[in-house]
Formats: C-alpha cells, sequence, structure tokens
C-alpha cells in the first residue's frame, strides 16, 4: 500500500499533535483559544473510539479520497455531479474519513470561515441525501461494523478538522492560510460549533440511518 501523506486522517496522531502545540503554546493564545481547548478535552471520546477502530481492526481498509468536501466535486450547469477532483490524496484509509468529511461540509448551510456561529447547524435532508446516495453504491459493499460507524464517521472529520485548526492557532498559524488575526481559532469554534450540532442530532441521524439501512438487502439490523 502506497501513502501519499502518511498520518494525514489519524486522528490519534492528530489529537497528540494537539496536545503538544497545547504544551509549547504561547501562553496568550492558550487564555484566548480557553474555550476551544475545553472543547478539545470535552469529545475526546471521539478520538479514544478511533483507536479502537485501529487497535482492534474493526473496520477494514480501503482505497479512499481522503478530501471529499464540496469544492472537490465537479457540477454542470444543471447541478448534476460529473466527477471528483483532486486525487493526490488518493491512499489506502477507512471510509468513514471520505463519509465523515462529506457530512463536514456538506451538513452545514455555511462552511469553515463563517464567524457568526449561530448560522451553524446540520440539516436533516441532507444527511438523508448522504445517506441515500452514499448506500446506493455502496450499500452491499459495507461491512456490518462500518455500518455501525457510519454516524460516528461525521464526528470523526469534524473533530479532527476542529483540532487542526485550533492545533495551528496554537502554534502560531504556520500551516493554514490566514488573512486576519485569530483566523484559524474563529475556524476552530466554528468546527466545535458543527459539531456540538451533530452531536445534537446524532439519535435522529442514527434513526435515519437505521430506516435506509433495513431496506438493504442480506443486512442485518444496527
Amino acid at each position: 500500500m502506497a501513502y501519499t501523506l502518511s498520518g494525514f486522517h489519524d486522528l490519534s496522531t492528530r489529537y497528540k499533535q494537539f496536545k503538544e502545540a497545547l504544551r509549547t503554546a504561547d501562553s496568550e493564545r492558550k487564555r484566548i483559544a480557553q474555550d476551544a481547548i475545553a472543547k478539545a478535552d470535552l469529545y475526546q471520546d471521539i478520538a479514544l473510539t478511533y483507536e479502537r477502530i485501529v487497535k482492534d481492526k474493526l473496520i477494514p481498509f480501503r482505497v479512499i479520497h481522503h478530501d471529499t468536501k464540496i469544492s472537490n466535486i465537479l457540477f454542470d450547469e444543471s447541478r448534476n455531479g460529473l466527477c471528483v477532483i483532486d486525487l493526490d490524496t488518493v491512499m489506502p484509509g477507512y471510509y468513514i474519513s471520505d463519509v465523515g468529511d462529506m457530512m463536514r461540509t456538506y451538513l452545514s448551510p455555511y462552511n469553515e470561515e463563517e464567524q457568526d456561529l449561530a448560522k451553524i447547524s446540520v440539516r436533516e435532508d441532507i444527511f438523508e441525501a448522504i445517506v441515500e446516495g452514499y448506500f446506493s453504491e455502496m450499500g452491499a459493499t459495507l461491512t456490518t461494523m462500518e455500518l455501525n460507524h457510519f454516524v460516528y464517521a461525521g464526528k470523526f472529520m469534524i473533530y479532527m478538522q476542529a483540532l487542526r485548526f485550533l492545533s495551528d492557532y496554537l502554534n502560531g498559524d504556520v500551516y493554514y492560510h490566514t488573512t486576519y488575526p485569530g483566523h484559524n481559532l474563529v475556524r476552530a469554534k466554528n468546527q466545535f460549533a458543527l459539531l456540538d450540532s451533530y452531536c445534537n442530532a446524532e439519535q435522529r441521524f442514527q434513526q435515519i440511518l437505521e430506516g435506509i439501512v433495513n431496506l438493504l438487502p442480506g443486512k442485518p439490523m444496527l
């Protein structure tokens, strides 16, 4: 297996990077980011779940795009999907990366640049569309354990991206391009707000998933 970007979606590594950034960060930046840091600690169980997935080999490796955000899909003038672009990140990984990034970038009506956190939410109808579209092609392929981690996929990617933005802020904005002071912190807070909204809707999302999966031939109840 060839990896173009080692550890790209390794949440355990991203969490360790956050902890190291927190250890070495400027005290003023840590003070300003204290609410976001508290959110990172609050949702640590998402990283622990990922560790169990890896340790116990709960789901298989597949060929994954690793960057399935909406801007990497080309559409025609009638808004029909044409193809996926930006293939430099295609490599082995877990399917939760692709599903999770679709949820991270499709569910909210506003992207990670939105500064008004009150606008950040998740849309139930879009989640249902993701499930229906994904399972129309992959429903017969995914294992039962993969199905059981479908809703987790959204938490996985949203949390990881929040950690990456927060870590970069704590490190002095050395990775992501910024256009104003605190830009990466705003992005991190945006993603944590999205994670809050997602987790609040998690039970309903699970119900939607089960309703669709249980219609698939040969698939057991979740």
